[in-house]
């Protein structure tokens, strides 16, 4: 295995997700009117066909059988890492993906030429493209079902793209219900099977083969895989899906049908062959499967009447093929498999195209209503007859050559003599349903008469059917050129890699007549007969079994769901009390069940407090603890809200001392800003409710305790009483029954936290160098936390600002007036220490990130610290003058700073040291003259981004919170003169 520089493999995802960046950024600003989609398009389709150019120049190499790999370590101590992996297998699917991605791009700018609001469909099918090739370039489970859930949740996005359409909603919500349940049993089956196998690469996992299909998990590995690809891969009898999503633009139709989401559980399947396959489970597991899809898309398709509907059940079948040719455990089949899926592409991809064509320039896909098209759409009507006849197994299309393949696998003399009877035979019946249905296409569209008048239509812009046009073509060429002998050596090494062995690939039309050859004439015979009796054949399909279909069972199972929800709300009545005493006696019998009936803790470590030191500080801790708890009761207790708040920030600063007895000085701090900012921000939200409301409040809380019978004051206070006990006996026994031994951990960082990340606090190094990871993490969140209470909080703030004006300045006896949050006029005794605070702040901050490494604070602590400013300045000037004076108090920008800082960083560590987020001495480097003390180092700019993001999110909520009205309207008793 070689193993090349990582940006290498990164860079195909890297340019189709930049495309997608590209066409949001686009659709966002004026740029797009002036260019038009058209245009924007052909922009956009040069990432993907970058990427495809990248990708073809690894084919030489992996025709010489190399293989090549990349990995990052995530969790090296569970032996988790994140990577990609490029084999012949992996670089086919990822050609197709790319190939057809570049043609839909392109075709997609012409089909929404004139609609500006285009650019979220772009976005959405690069970033499906991104997804997956992700998946398909993936080098280990994780990677892989991480951008396996993502062509799910984009698929969605583009099937519900016209949201307005209650069939594509509809649609939308099925695809995402099965294909996402299906996700959630192949996450378990990947880790079992990583589990099983020792690691979660393939690397592993594909050499472990024999190590699997040994485990007595097997069935249990096995069966999770199975579901998840099946419904990835509308498998029988998830295959309703599939249909329900032609209510996606055509343009997204030809993507996911044939280069992409339905691809995903066949390559899925085919990558773990070589671990999970020959078995007798799993042979007869997929081809059972595989041979009821095949035949059941070959007939439900032929009953369409709309070209989309019948092109999704033709991909149905033709899923079902290379679903039952994985199962086989013989040569041929893998061969079939890989022509098969390339044949496939290149005709569905090209069908899908030339209906988007018909109906953008006849308004309809219904055969009932078109015929005759031929002579107003010659281009079209060209490329429609060629991808059809190599959808119908003709010669000398590259589809003639996929049907031969998998008739010569059908007949192969290892074959139980079950499959060996009955395979054949059904081959030969789908082959002759798609047959017909390729008829159908062409005859009913551009042939015959015209069926209504009012559809006419005509050629398509040139570029328009120039796409379908060239996997047209493509089916024609790789058949006839001659001596394709480099694509047939790679589409050996794409089989070898799935059967796990060496694959003989010929591309040759002519092999002799054989069993195949006369299967495959009986096939064309009865697809003929079918399409000259399509009308009977027709009537029968819809006269019997009208509604032969499955979409029932997913009814059912929605029916289900919704009785069980119906169940829970019965139970659930809106009563918080209820949920939280539900919730807390479970939680108690919980721990009863697993204690034995023990709640009370062995007492018997206990001991009084020595009169020492020590025993002072013991002392301190339980003063502490006493006032945190005597706070938490006042805080219920208190009548006034405002007395309750600070009760409750009472208690927090209490547990601020705790923190630091113990002796932590930097949790202390972090407690103490946090505390502090909590009631700025709880006492900011008091001040936007009326008095009245809030003493209305009061008094129907007082009266609801009034009118409480004795006995439920009891209940909850004996069910308080339990929780806290549970509570206090589980921390008691964790700390006393700890075993006695040195930390691991602590040492490694007391001795590496100097050497390297050049900090003597150990605290702030664990925070920026060696959690690094998490510390983002954690920063998003709170991001995320920020947002989240921007936008529940905004529509209330925007209905009070409707109120009470914006731009208001009030005037006191002709002389202008400084008026605080709540409407109170402040004075310069005031204003003067408020105008001090915020640059003093600010002071403290910078050195808190400065020589955060050194001592206690960080870029959190220094992000709280200028935010309690800022809100000390809303309450001192109000909302109008604090914005005035503050213009870069933009949460949005802010976060964006912040995050964009954090993984620029990143990536310029891992540049220098081949690791994210890694220690580098910027200053030292490039020789800084600093002071004492301070590295500009990336832990530096990693406490940068951090103040930035938490001061972004605590803005927004300050910023709402803050937003007019500034008075109270039901006590304000000033004669106000509005300017």
């Amino acid at each position: 295995m070689e193993h090349i520089a990582p940006w290498f493999l990164l860079l195909p995802l890297s340019l189709v997700t930049a495309a997608a960046i590209l066409a949001a950024l686009a659709g966002r600003s004026a740029f797009l009117g002036r260019l038009g989609i058209d245009r924007l398009s052909l922009i956009l389709a040069a990432f993907p066909l970058a990427a495809f150019i990248i990708l073809a120049a690894y084919v030489p190499a992996l025709n010489r059988n190399e293989v090549f790999s990349w990995r990052i370590a995530w969790l090296p101590s569970l032996g988790l890492s994140l990577g990609f992996y490029l084999d012949s297998l992996a670089a086919l699917f990822a050609l197709i993906v790319t190939l057809i991605g570049v043609l839909v791009i392109v075709y997609g700018g012409q089909y929404f030429k004139g609609d500006e609001s285009a650019y979220r469909f772009q976005t959405y099918l690069l970033l499906f493209m991104t997804s997956m090739l992700g998946l398909v370039l993936a080098g280990d489970v994780l990677t892989l079902f991480v951008f396996w859930e993502g062509t799910s949740i984009l698929s969605y996005l583009l099937v519900a793209y016209k949201y307005k359409d209650e069939a594509a909603r509809q649609g939308a919500f099925r695809a995402l219900f099965i294909t996402g349940g299906g996700g959630i049993a192949l996450l378990a089956g990947l880790l079992f099977v990583g589990h099983v196998a020792g690691g979660m690469d393939f690397a592993t996992i594909l050499s472990s083969g024999d190590v699997l299909r040994a485990s007595e998990l097997y069935p249990v590995m096995l069966g999770l895989v199975a579901f998840g690809a099946f419904t990835k891969s509308a498998q029988f009898p998830a295959h309703i899906w599939l249909p329900g999503a032609m209510s996606a633009p055509t343009p997204a139709s030809a993507y996911l049908h044939s280069a992409t989401m339905v691809k995903a559980g066949i390559y899925l399947m085919a990558r773990m062959n070589p671990a999970l396959g020959f078995t007798e489970s799993w042979f007869w597991l997929l081809t059972s499967v595989g041979l009821v899809t095949m035949l059941a898309g070959a007939y439900l398709g032929l009953k369409q009447n709309d070209l989309k509907a019948l092109l999704a059940y033709s991909t149905i079948s033709q899923l079902g093929i290379l679903m039952m040719l994985i199962g086989q455990d013989i040569e041929e089949a893998f061969k079939a498999l890989v022509i098969g899926v390339l044949a496939h592409a290149l005709y569905k991809s090209a069908l899908f195209l030339v209906v988007g064509i018909v109906d953008h320039e006849t308004g309809t896909r219904d055969i009932r209503r078109l015929g005759g098209l031929w002579r107003a759409m010659p281009f079209t009507f060209a490329v429609a007859v060629i991808a059809a006849l190599s959808m119908a197994g003709l010669p000398p299309l590259f589809g003639f050559l996929a049907k031969e393949t998998l008739l010569a696998a059908a007949v192969h003399p290892t074959l139980p003599p079950l499959v060996a009877s009955l395979l054949p035979w059904a081959a030969v019946v789908a082959g002759a349903l798609m047959l017909a249905q390729s008829g159908l296409l062409i005859y009913e569209t551009f042939l015959g008469r015209p069926k209504d008048a009012s559809r006419r239509g005509h050629d398509a812009p040139h570029l328009m059917w120039l796409m379908p046009a060239i996997p047209a073509l493509l089916s024609v060429g790789i058949t006839l050129l001659p001596g394709p002998k480099d694509e047939a050596a790679f589409l050996a090494g794409a089989a070898a890699a799935a059967f796990g062995g060496k694959v003989k690939v010929s591309l040759a039309l002519w092999h002799g007549i054989n069993v195949p050859l006369l299967l495959s004439a009986a096939a064309i015979s009865l697809g003929a007969v079918l399409f000259y009796f399509r009308g009977p054949v027709r009537a029968i399909q819809w006269r019997v079994l009208p509604r032969l279909g499955f979409n029932a069972l997913y009814q059912a199972v929605l029916a289900a769901i919704f009785r069980g929800a119906r169940l829970a709300t019965r139970v659930q009545g809106g009563r918080l009390r209820l949920y939280l005493e539900t919730m807390i006696v479970a939680a108690i019998v919980l721990v009863l069940v697993f204690t034995g009936g023990r709640l009370l803790p062995d007492l018997s470590l206990a001991r009084l407090p020595a009169m020492d030191f020590f025993g002072a500080t013991q002392m301190l801790r339980l003063f502490a603890l006493l006032v945190a708890v005597g706070a938490a009761l006042a805080s219920l207790l208190l009548p006034r809200d405002f007395g309750a708040i600070l009760a409750l920030s009472t208690s927090g600063l209490s547990m601020a001392l705790l923190f630091a007895l113990e002796p932590a000085p930097d949790v202390a701090l972090v407690q103490i800003v946090v505390d502090i900012l909590a009631t700025v921000i709880l006492v900011l939200a008091l001040t936007r409710l009326p008095r009245g409301q809030r003493a209305a409040a009061q008094r129907l809380a007082l009266s609801e305790l009034r009118s409480r019978r004795p006995l439920s004051l009891i209940r909850d206070l004996v069910v308080a009483g339990l929780i806290g006990l549970v509570v206090a006996s589980l921390t008691y026994t964790a700390l006393t029954s700890r075993p006695l031994r040195d930390s691991v951990i602590t040492p490694y960082y007391e001795a590496n936290a100097k050497t390297q990340a050049e900090a003597t606090d150990v605290v702030g190094a664990i925070v920026v160098d060696f959690r690094q990871l998490d510390t983002v993490i954690e920063i998003v969140v709170f991001s995320a936390a920020g947002l989240g209470a921007y936008m529940l909080l905004r529509p209330a703030a925007l209905r009070a600002g409707e109120r009470g004006g914006r731009g208001r300045r009030a005037v006191v006896n002709g002389s202008p007036v400084t008026k605080g949050i709540a409407g109170a006029e402040t004075s310069a005794f005031v204003r003067l220490p408020a105008l001090a605070t915020l640059p003093i702040a600010m002071l403290i901050a910078a050195t808190h990130m400065i020589y955060g490494h050194q001592q206690p604070g960080d870029g959190f602590t220094a992000g709280v610290i200028i935010a309690l400013a800022v809100a000390l300045w809303y309450v001192v000037f109000g909302y109008e003058e604090t914005r005035r004076r503050l213009p870069w108090l933009r949460g949005f920008r802010l976060i964006g700073m912040g995050v964009i800082i954090v993984f620029v960083v990143g990536a310029i560590t891992y540049a220098l040291t081949g690791f994210f987020f890694a220690h580098v001495n910027f200053g030292e480097m490039i020789g800084l003259p600093l002071p004492y003390g301070f590295d500009f180092s990336s832990s530096f700019l990693f406490e940068v981004a951090i103040c930035l993001t938490v001061l972004g999110s605590a803005a927004l909520i300050i910023n709402t919170l803050g937003h007019p009205d500034d008075t109270d309207e039901e006590t304000d008793a000033q004669s106000i003169v509005e300017a």
